[in-house]
């Protein structure tokens, strides 16, 4: 009977420090719980803020140095401009300077120079092909036919070049390929028997050389059109020298 008495007081202390000891457990684990919720949304709020203003802060600062260095190279731009048209200058009264030896160095061998400008080209080279005896060679850039304009002065230089191949002159002409105005004169010469070629394409030809008879040459600005023959302001030199004529012809067999 003892026995049993012990036992049933020893069940209800367990049952009771059992009890207490899950409701203890329970509580702080609640307690725990809200604690870890409130220090993690607190830390995680003031983080946030913080990344917030040192980006804000950051940003700030890469626009005020890219808008510095955007200042600093448009300056240099300009510098560079500056510079560049200097040197086109100076580069051009270089060649300026070349051009006003070899003349000198031409006039002292015996060479005679006349100065075209504008309209007077074209009277001038249009006799010269007319008169021509034995060889032609033409170097140009833009060289328009237009049979259907009568007014058309580059006709009138076309067709001199054909007339002469007529009449036994050995005429050879080099156009640049990438004009497309070129392929009617191109079609007219070669259909009149005028030996006749295009450049490679990989380079352009920006000549404008006429060499007549192994000692007539005209080079300059004006090219085989209406505009550049009667409308524009061109500036071309006639130069008789068997020796530049030599050379020029030279140039124009190495590049054909």
């Amino acid at each position: 009977m003892k026995r049993i008495v012990l036992l049933i007081v020893f069940l209800v202390l367990s049952a009771g420090c059992l009890g207490g000891t899950q409701t203890a457990v329970t509580h702080t684990q609640n307690h725990t719980i809200t604690l870890t919720e409130t220090t993690t949304r607190t830390v995680t709020e003031t983080y946030t803020q913080t990344v917030t203003v040192e980006n804000k802060t950051t940003i700030e600062e890469l626009n005020k140095t890219l808008s510095e260095y955007s200042e600093r190279l448009s300056d240099l731009n300009l510098t560079l401009s500056e510079r560049e048209a200097e040197l086109a200058d100076i580069k051009a009264k270089y060649a300026s300077c070349l051009l006003q030896l070899a003349l000198d160095n031409e006039s002292r061998n015996g060479a005679e120079f006349k100065l075209l400008t504008d309209r007077e080209y074209y009277s001038e080279v249009l006799r010269a092909i007319e008169e021509a005896s034995d060889s032609i060679y033409v170097m140009m850039f833009s060289m328009k036919y237009d049979p259907d304009d009568s007014f058309d002065w580059a006709n009138d230089l076309i067709r001199a070049l054909v007339a002469a191949k007529n009449r036994g002159v050995d005429v050879h002409v080099l156009l640049e390929d990438g004009i497309e105005s070129n392929e009617e004169a191109y079609s007219y010469l070669r259909s009149h028997g005028v030996d006749v070629s295009f450049d490679s394409p990989e380079t352009t030809l920006h000549a404008k050389v006429i060499v007549i008879d192994g000692r007539l040459i005209f080079l300059g600005s004006h090219n085989w059109s209406e505009s550049a023959l009667y409308w524009n302001h061109e500036v071309s030199l006639m130069i008789a020298s068997e020796e530049l004529a030599e050379r020029l012809i030279g140039y124009f067999k190495s590049i054909r």
